[in-house]
C-alpha cells in the first residue's frame, strides 16, 4: 500500500507542476466560486409548491384589502357630491374574498352529471421559471356585508334617501344592508 500512496503523490506532483495543468485547476476553481455565487441570484425552479400557495393567499389578502379600500374611496367621493351629503365616511365590510374560478376537465365516473364521483383536472400553464400555474378564467369580487355611511346631512330624511338610493345601485345590493346616519361635529 506505501508504493500505491508514493505513484498517487508522485502523480499528482506532476499534475500540479505542469503548467498546462495548473492553468486548468485554477480555471475550474474560478468557475465553480462564480457558479456558487450566481445561484444565490437566479432561481433555478426550485420553488416549492408551499411557497407559491402562501404567495397566492398573501397576495389575495392584499387584493381584497385593497379592493376594500377602493370601494370605499369611491362611494364616498361619490356621496359626498350628493347635494346636501356634504362631508362624508364610509365604511363596507366584506363577507367572504374574491374567488378565483379555474379551468378544469372534468371526468364523471358515476353514471350521471350530478355524482359525487367527479375528478377536476385543473389546466395549468408552464412560466418561463419552470413554475406551472392553473389558468385563471374569472375572479369572483367578494361578497359585501354592510355598508356604514356617516355624513353631515344624515340626519335629513331625503338626503338619507339620496344617499340609499345611490348606494345601493352602486353595489347593487338591497337598502336593508346599507346604514345612513349623521356625521357628528
Amino acid at each position: 500500500m506505501d508504493n500505491e500512496n508514493k505513484k498517487s503523490f508522485d502523480f499528482i506532483k506532476k499534475i500540479i507542476d505542469n503548467e498546462k495543468y495548473k492553468k486548468i485547476i485554477i480555471i475550474a476553481g474560478l468557475l465553480g466560486i462564480a457558479l456558487i455565487f450566481l445561484s444565490s441570484f437566479v432561481n433555478f425552479g426550485t420553488k416549492n409548491k408551499q411557497s407559491t400557495e402562501e404567495t397566492a393567499s398573501t397576495t389575495q389578502v392584499i387584493n381584497t384589502d385593497s379592493y376594500e379600500t377602493s370601494l370605499q374611496n369611491r362611494l364616498c367621493e361619490i356621496v359626498s357630491s350628493i347635494d346636501g351629503a356634504g362631508r362624508t365616511k364610509v365604511l363596507i365590510t366584506l363577507d367572504s374574498s374574491s374567488e378565483n374560478v379555474y379551468a378544469a376537465n372534468i371526468k364523471n365516473s358515476g353514471q350521471t352529471e350530478s355524482s359525487q364521483d367527479s375528478e377536476k383536472d385543473y389546466i395549468t400553464v408552464k412560466l418561463s421559471d419552470g413554475t406551472e400555474v392553473p389558468v385563471n378564467i374569472k375572479e369572483i369580487e367578494p361578497t359585501i356585508r354592510g355598508v356604514l355611511v356617516v355624513c353631515q346631512g344624515g340626519e335629513d330624511s331625503i338626503i338619507q334617501q339620496r344617499v340609499l338610493n345611490a348606494v345601493t345601485k352602486a353595489l347593487n345590493i338591497t337598502s336593508d344592508k346599507v346604514c345612513v346616519t349623521k356625521l357628528s361635529n
